[in-house]
């Protein structure tokens, strides 16, 4: 075979030298640039005045030329480019035609027959809120890729569900669809339905800060004050658990009378968000709700604070909540406000963050430090009194 002749579209590709490459000419008579790999014979990078790049592989099939396209750049990188270029090859040296091995395999599945047939059955195994999953994939990715075929899902098609779901809903929201798209994907990958998941090349939007939303003392007193005239004495009882405990909403009205230990005063929380269990001791406070609750129990059910169906807990306090938020008039609060206001409080009182960590239930120290600049009044205060001593007027 004669020596390949290097030129300006013919040389042997790097990753660095095609990420520099400028857009194509856009006075140019042709709609996209095309450049020809010297090391795998048949590979080609084409970009187009846009500055989108695919990759494709020119051959021979009986006679006549034809064109497959591998993929797009950077979602397909030079080395995989280049290892789908030699599976070509090695098609052709068997007689084979590699269009279509190649194009029924990914034309077998579309994004919404991967995820109904393949991907819901395993989440509804695997998943501790399928729920949530299935929510998010009805109302963000399977309306935007569903009869898209696996294949055709490229980086930029990510990248822009990414953004049009920010226009929709919040930062974050968005952060979680982006997540389960990528989950989804992740198990077509591990399956053999794709060859890359191209939601690996999207990052992220940055987040904003947690809300640093908590109720004062007076506050608290006149929230107390309006749990008291609630009429569903049950979800008082439960708004009141969350204040005196930081637990989630659900861990409190999901309690099961056969995890609370009487003995001990402590409540099993069976299912929490990190998916482990774990014991909780109550305060004296938290624990008169489990015995008003106990007083109340009817007819042995199995919820501490029961719901108005019969053997189902509370399902939504909302109501109840809002209604006492109006009677204490407190404005921009929401029930989980109620944890952290128990954790603000609990840091000012002189708590360090791994107390805190432990009692909301963080497996890591990361979500706590939202409270480190609550202890920082009481670092101030005990400086000033370590000095007075040292300078002998603490009196």
């Amino acid at each position: 075979m004669p020596e390949m002749v290097e030129s300006r579209t013919r040389f042997r590709f790097t990753q660095k030298a095609l990420e520099a490459l400028p857009p194509h000419d856009p006075e140019s008579t042709s709609s996209q640039m095309e450049l020809c790999d010297t090391e795998c014979v048949g590979l080609r990078f084409n970009k187009s005045k846009s500055g989108r790049c695919y990759w494709f592989f020119r051959f021979r099939w009986r006679g006549r030329k034809c064109a497959m396209k591998l993929g797009e750049f950077p979602g397909m990188s030079l080395k995989q480019a280049r290892e789908r270029g030699w599976e070509v090859k090695s098609a052709l040296a068997r007689g084979e035609d590699p269009r279509r091995a190649v194009e029924a395999k990914a034309n077998t599945l579309t994004f919404r027959e991967f995820i109904e047939a393949h991907y819901l059955p395993h989440a509804r195994r695997t998943l501790r809120r399928p729920d949530v999953v299935i929510s998010r994939l009805n109302t963000g990715s399977l309306p935007a890729f569903g009869d898209r075929h696996l294949d055709a899902i490229t980086v930029r098609d990510v990248q822009q569900f990414h953004a049009a779901m920010k226009e929709r809903v919040s930062t974050t929201t968005a952060n979680h669809h982006l997540a389960v798209l990528k989950a989804a994907l992740n198990l077509a990958v591990k399956w053999d339905w794709m060859e890359k998941n191209p939601c690996l090349a999207v990052k992220k939007f940055q987040q904003p800060e947690g809300r640093d939303r908590y109720l004062s003392l007076d506050e608290v007193k006149r929230f107390l004050a309006a749990l008291e005239k609630a009429e569903n004495k049950a979800i008082a009882s439960g708004l009141r658990m969350l204040l005196f405990t930081g637990l989630r909403c659900g861990e409190v009205f999901n309690l099961r009378w056969e995890d609370v230990d009487a003995a001990e005063r402590t409540v099993l929380l069976r299912q929490t968000k990190s998916g482990k269990s774990r014991r909780v001791y109550l305060s004296g406070t938290a624990w008169a709700e489990v015995e008003l609750m106990r007083e109340h129990r009817k007819n042995g059910h199995p919820y501490v604070f029961p719901g108005r169906q019969a053997g189902r807990p509370v399902l939504q306090p909302r109501c109840t909540f809002k209604a006492a938020l109006e009677e204490a008039e407190i404005a921009n609060f929401r029930v989980h406000d109620l944890r952290h206001t128990f954790a603000s409080h609990m840091v000012q009182l002189g708590a360090s963050l791994f107390e805190v960590q432990k009692s909301l239930g963080h497996s890591t120290s990361l979500m706590t430090q939202r409270y480190a600049h609550l202890a920082d009044s009481g670092l101030r205060d005990r400086a000033d009194q370590t000095a007075q001593r040292l300078t002998g007027t603490d009196g």
